[in-house]
């Protein structure tokens, strides 16, 4: 049928729908939306936790100025309590000797209102000359305040220092000084608990101090960081939430500061400074946790009315677009629905439908020019369908009968078309696999390289046919080794096949030529190197020992109760005991060592560049472990050890023939003497330097 009827005779002027620019303009009110939602949290967020930052700094320096203006304030009582009791002359005069009723009845009017938990005074030799503590204080440790002694007689200057173990205490220690000689010290500590609680008070945030664990807080220690709580405000709360970030990080330090933490329904900020930036001798954390959930609300609260606005000027842009486009939708969703019409050979109701509504708006447009192609390609299709049909089911029979891949490629590398057979090797239909890149199917390897270096040539026509090696992935994920070949066909166009490409499935082979390959030199059972290769090994190595002078070792290794085992439990038993006996000594080998099994219970390793002392601490390791392990089969339980010789290269042969015959009667030997133990190779094999007993236990 011809198509000159269908077309119109005069065409009207060409008007755009600007489809483009519609499209942007919706893209761009959902990205510039989008956009400004998240930059305004974000802008949020930051003024939060810059301010939460600088907040955090201000308390931290805040605290330490209160921890010393604290020290100074203990150091100025010092003086005072010093000067008050005259201690200096004392001590000097009485040779470190004081009276302490006297000192009772002098500070009883003044100690009460010091504000200190413990007055001491030491002679110049640091002995106590006097300790006066109320009851409450009768825990606090002493031990902080004699480190901080030893600092001051060292240094002949004040020291502070920080003691959290039993009671969270501050401690100073002053020098006396009696016309300009050094007669004793005093010390005082002041308990800094109510200063936490202040200072929580104060600033509204929540404090605590985390110091090492003592003998007597394991009990209340975060086991994951080895700290306790010495002080913390809110501690019911607050204490759940320290324990779950000490399971989370590998110390309070690796928590950052900037990030807000979900605790049961509520975000916190935690804040770690180590103590010793407070006071240098002091060991554990100061920490600040501020409870940021409202900021967190307001934040989230101040995102959705963002989202919302966000959405509601999408909702009108897209509204808008609907009224604009809706007449042409209305024609092109008639189009979608005549056009199978046409793939399933109804040509004549396809040709009604077009008349029908072929024409609805009074211009012509893209969907018009859509409308008049879509009737030229439904009479090419019609007049060539049936010419096509019959070699189109022709070529296809071919290729999908076939047991190889094979697939024509367009100019530019994609798949053309693919056969069932490649189908169902990757496990994706041809409509899936068509236009994907060929070379995106290769693994790479040197069948890839190969193939990229070559593409150019093959589809200029330069190279006509190319044959390479190359892996790809198969359905149930395994590796396929696949031998393509490639032939020029030729194409003036982009989208038409220009190559031909065939693949035939080489892996079984490959697989039976590895496996041979391997089996030529391993074990089966075990996986360690056979006989074979061991020789071979032993051969290189002992050459390479008498070039250099470098003593290697060989061990030789018998199970002691291997036919025991085997007759008692069958050979399933005995199996699975060689197993275990090759994954020990894999455990404790190098990666330059060889293990080797020779043969039924007999195994050997080769230690390159190893003397004595390393054979015999591997074979003392070996024996230690079998003693401790008990091999259990079925409802039987095996004690197992293995008798060793050990004779190193090339001291202990001349030749490989004759350090195989001495390391086997070192081997031997061992096994005479008891079994579960090693002996070194010597001339008048006698083994007293390397006899190794087993365990006592093992014997009994």
């Amino acid at each position: 049928m011809a198509g000159g009827s269908h077309k119109l005779s005069r065409k009207p002027r060409f008007a755009s729908l600007h489809r483009k620019w519609l499209a942007s303009l919706s893209l761009l009110l959902l990205s510039l939306g989008a956009a400004f939602s998240a930059l305004n949290y974000w802008y949020l967020e930051v003024q939060v936790k810059t301010q939460n930052a600088q907040s955090q700094a201000a308390w931290s320096a805040e605290f330490k100025g209160l921890i010393s203006h604290s020290v100074d304030r203990l150091q100025r009582l010092s003086i005072v309590i010093a000067s008050l009791g005259n201690l200096s002359d004392r001590l000097k005069k009485n040779g470190g000797m004081l009276n302490s009723d006297e000192l009772e009845r002098q500070f009883s009017s003044v100690r009460y209102e010091l504000d200190v938990e413990r007055i001491v005074i030491f002679d110049k030799q640091g002995e106590i000359r006097w300790n006066w503590s109320p009851d409450s204080s009768s825990f606090l440790s002493m031990q902080s305040m004699m480190t901080a002694l030893e600092h001051a007689k060292n240094n002949e200057q004040p020291e502070a220092a920080l003691d959290c173990q039993s009671q969270c205490g501050l401690n100073t220690v002053m020098p006396l000084l009696a016309d300009g000689e050094h007669v004793g010290f005093i010390g005082m500590s002041q308990r800094i608990t109510d200063l936490v609680v202040e200072f929580s008070t104060a600033t509204g945030v929540d404090i605590g101090i985390l110091v090492p664990t003592g003998t007597e807080k394991t009990d209340q220690a975060f086991s994951g960081w080895g700290l306790y709580t010495a002080a913390l405000t809110h501690a019911s709360a607050l204490k759940p939430f320290i324990a779950n970030l000490s399971e989370r990080y590998v110390s309070p330090e690796d928590i950052p500061a900037a990030v807000w933490l979900p605790w049961q329904n509520s975000f916190y900020v935690f804040n770690a400074v180590p103590l010793k930036h407070m006071i240098t001798s002091a060991n554990g954390y100061l920490v600040f946790i501020s409870d940021v959930t409202e900021a967190t609300s307001a934040l989230k609260q101040s995102n959705r009315n963002s989202m919302l606005l966000m959405l509601g000027s999408l909702l009108c842009a897209e509204i808008f677009l609907f009224l604009l486009l809706r007449k042409p939708l209305r024609r092109l969703s008639h189009l979608a629905t005549t056009l199978p019409l046409v793939a399933q050979g109804g040509y004549q109701e396809a040709y009604q439908a077009f008349g029908l509504h072929g024409r609805l708006s009074g211009q012509r447009d893209e969907i018009d020019i859509l409308y008049e192609t879509s009737i030229d390609l439904t009479h090419q299709i019609e007049e060539s369908q049936l010419a096509l049909a019959a070699d189109r089911d022709f070529i296809r029979g071919i290729l999908d009968s076939v047991q190889v891949m094979i697939l024509t490629q367009t100019r530019d590398g994609r798949l053309h078309t693919v056969n069932r057979y490649m189908s169902q090797m990757l496990g994706r239909s041809p409509e899936q696999l068509r236009k994907n890149a060929f070379v995106d199917l290769l693994e790479d390897d040197e069948g890839k390289e190969q193939y990229q270096d070559n593409r150019i040539n093959l589809f200029s026509s330069s190279l006509h046919r190319l044959e390479h090696e190359g892996s790809i992935i198969d359905a149930n994920g395994e590796m396929r080794h696949i031998i393509w070949i490639h032939t020029f066909l030729g194409s003036t166009h982009q989208d038409d096949a220009v190559v031909l490409s065939v693949g035939m499935d080489a892996t079984d082979r490959i697989v039976a030529e590895n496996r041979s390959r391997w089996l030529a030199h391993h074990d089966p059972l075990t996986g360690l190197a056979n006989r074979l290769r061991f020789h071979e090994e032993l051969e290189r190595s002992f050459a390479d020992a008498v070039r250099s002078g470098n003593s290697s070792a060989l061990l030789l290794l018998d199970l002691d109760y291997f036919k025991t085992i085997n007759d008692t439990s069958g050979h399933a038993a005995g199996d699975a005991l060689l197993v275990i006996l090759a994954n020990e000594m894999r455990a404790r080998a190098r990666k330059s060592d060889l293990i080797a099994r020779l043969g039924g219970d007999e195994f050997a390793v080769l230690m390159p560049t190893t003397g004595r002392l390393g054979a015999e601490a591997f074979a003392t390791s070996l024996n230690e472990r079998l003693a401790e392990r008990k091999f259990q089969f079925g409802s039987k339980e095996y004690r197992i050890s293995a008798s060793i010789g050990i004779a190193l290269l090339p001291q202990h042969g001349t030749n490989v023939e004759e350090l195989m015959a001495n390391v086997d009667v070192a081997m031997y030997a061992a096994k005479k003497g008891g079994k579960g133990r090693w002996c070194l190779y010597t001339p008048n094999l006698g083994c007293p330097s390397g006899q190794q007993a087993r365990e006592d236990s093992l014997a009994r």
